[in-house]
């Protein structure tokens, strides 16, 4: 029963597996039990997704034990067999990573050699040279298992969080190249989200000014490999300063003469159709500009496409045969604060293999940035400063989708609610709260031509008010409440003023090309039946539900 819900879990919300970690001795007894259910875990998760993980952390031995190895051998060995991989703990050598590859064979790259961030008896020494240990256990052909990335963080890294993070994680990069390409197919969607910020932001307006965490809502990061000319200065780094959607951009900086290439993704996207469409949303706030660039492969021919703004200033040699530049079209538009351009490619079959952001000043040299682009190796400067820049040109990229149907071209769905209960409790004279859970589903799949599918729920209430000395009703402008990544939502200790006399509830569905659709018709719950009582136990939910739409 417990593996089940584990992988039904699992496949709900949408990550890739379980690690196992058993820190107790066992009873000999119980062992077989113990295979038993890591197998039927691993069995589970294989029905309900085609690439699962049930990783097994090196602790109790065959003999029911707690010894850690730290490595793989016969005391642990049947538990990687019952498993997709074993985590080691910590305290490894080099000699271990060698062994563990041995011992599994074929299996080598499913040993994960662990590496404690915090730097707790592991190899290497943690902290800013994990990357050392990295590089053993890549030279032994085996994986790894980063533990509490968390440090740059909790120990304060100077000179600022996100500086530290940028520069952590650019040597665990140098070391451990990309294992896979991504994205893969289309459509392709990311706002650089990552899962927290100051503020919510949709399609370039904030809907809510509270500081928010939550990483279901995060999306693909970027890679932010910089290519600059060497007398350049070019820094990128993600920022809360401004969302597109969510709560976070992507902020780059540079100097006035700055011309550049930041890579932001190495992809493998095949476009079989003859037209797809790109748009992206960039805030300028100084003498910065910024185009998207797109490398792609054709046959046996590669070229770079940018995508440029309709009236950018770009010096296009003639008869060059390895770029396209495609200008915006005339329905780019405002968002916000936010600029959004929109291009429209006939390139016919093809393959997206890198997508990248050129940044130049005033006029984009072409000629120049092919140069960048083809002598990468020798051209990169990656500047990952000690201190806050001091830059005073930037622009921030908001979004990036491609797709290969048209914005406008999409199913909306029909969402229907499917009931909730609610419990009050009395504030004061003047107000009281509400908890509740909300549940809904959709008409039908309404999944488009593209695959595009409705992944996430944004939900808004709207409070009815009397209006004094009038017979008439007020209603409040929307309210966003929070993300559901599944079909429900519980809304905890809403605040609601006595005069208020009905909450509506909405839902916005938006897909996977991060495109919302309509507001749902409102799931309304009549405050004048509440009392100080549970209405969760005994009431009906269904006096609760006034609107038409509700079952």
């Amino acid at each position: 029963m417990y593996a089940s819900r584990l992988a039904e879990l699992a496949f709900e919300f949408g990550f890739d597996g379980w690690l196992i970690n058993i820190e107790n001795e066992v009873d000999m007894k119980d062992l077989p039990r113990l295979h038993l259910f890591v197998q039927h875990l691993r069995q589970c998760m294989q029905s309900q997704s085609p690439n699962p993980l049930v990783i097994w952390y090196d602790a109790v031995t065959e003999e029911g034990r707690l010894d850690w190895q730290n490595c793989l051998n016969e005391k642990n060995r049947f538990f990687f067999g019952d498993s997709d991989g074993l985590f080691t703990n910590y305290s490894w050598s080099e000699y271990m990573a060698e062994s563990s590859a041995n011992v599994a064979g074929e299996r080598a790259p499913e040993v994960y050699m662990g590496v404690d961030v915090f730097g707790r008896n592991t190899f290497g020494g943690g902290g800013w040279n994990c990357n050392k240990a990295l590089k053993v256990a890549r030279k032994a052909k085996v994986s790894a298992a980063l533990f509490a990335p968390g440090w740059v963080f909790e120990t304060n890294q100077p000179p600022s969080f996100e500086v530290a993070q940028t520069r952590w994680w650019k040597t665990i990069q140098d070391c451990w190249p990309v294992g896979r390409f991504s994205p893969m197919r289309l459509p392709f969607f990311t706002d650089f989200n990552r899962g927290c910020g100051a503020r919510v932001s949709v399609e370039g307006n904030v809907v809510s000014t509270q500081p928010w965490f939550n990483l279901s809502c995060q999306n693909m990061q970027p890679i932010l490999k910089v290519t600059a000319q060497p007398q350049n200065s070019l820094e990128v780094n993600m920022s809360h300063e401004a969302a597109y959607g969510g709560g976070s951009c992507l902020r780059i900086s540079g100097s006035e003469d700055t011309l550049g290439l930041v890579l932001l993704y190495e992809s493998y996207v095949p476009v079989k159709g003859n037209r797809f469409h790109v748009s992206h949303s960039v805030l300028e706030l100084d003498n910065l500009n910024i185009c998207l660039a797109l490398h792609v492969q054709m046959d046996s021919s590669r070229f770079l496409v940018l995508l440029a703004d309709e009236e950018a200033f770009i010096d296009v040699p003639p008869n060059l045969q390895s770029c396209v530049v495609k200008r915006s079209e005339p329905i780019s538009e405002s968002s916000g604060m936010w600029l959004v351009r929109k291009h429209i490619l006939e390139l016919g079959a093809c393959t997206i293999t890198q997508i990248h952001a050129a940044v130049y000043s005033h006029e984009l040299d072409v000629q120049k940035l092919m140069s960048l682009f083809e002598d990468n190796d020798n051209q990169i400067t990656s500047k990952l400063s000690t201190q806050e820049n001091n830059f005073l040109n930037k622009v921030l990229l908001g979004h990036l989708r491609i797709s290969t149907e048209p914005e406008h071209d999409r199913d909306l769905p029909k969402i229907v609610f499917e009931g909730c209960q609610s419990e009050w409790t009395q504030l004061s004279e003047t107000s009281k709260s509400v908890s509740l859970t909300l549940r809904w589903g959709l008409l039908q799949s309404h999944v488009s031509n593209g695959n595009c599918q409705w992944v996430q729920y944004h939900v808004y209430v709207t409070k009815d008010e009397d209006s004094r000395g009038s017979s008439s009703v007020s209603r409040s402008d929307p309210e966003f409440l929070g993300v559901a990544v599944s079909q429900a939502f519980v809304v905890q200790d809403l605040l609601v003023p006595n005069s208020c006399n009905t909450l509506n509830f909405h839902v916005q569905a938006h897909c996977a090309c991060g495109l919302p659709g309509v507001l749902s018709p409102a799931c309304s719950v009549d405050v004048s039946r509440s009392t100080h009582q549970d209405w969760g136990s005994g009431s009906d939910p269904s006096q609760l539900l006034l609107s038409e739409h509700a079952v």
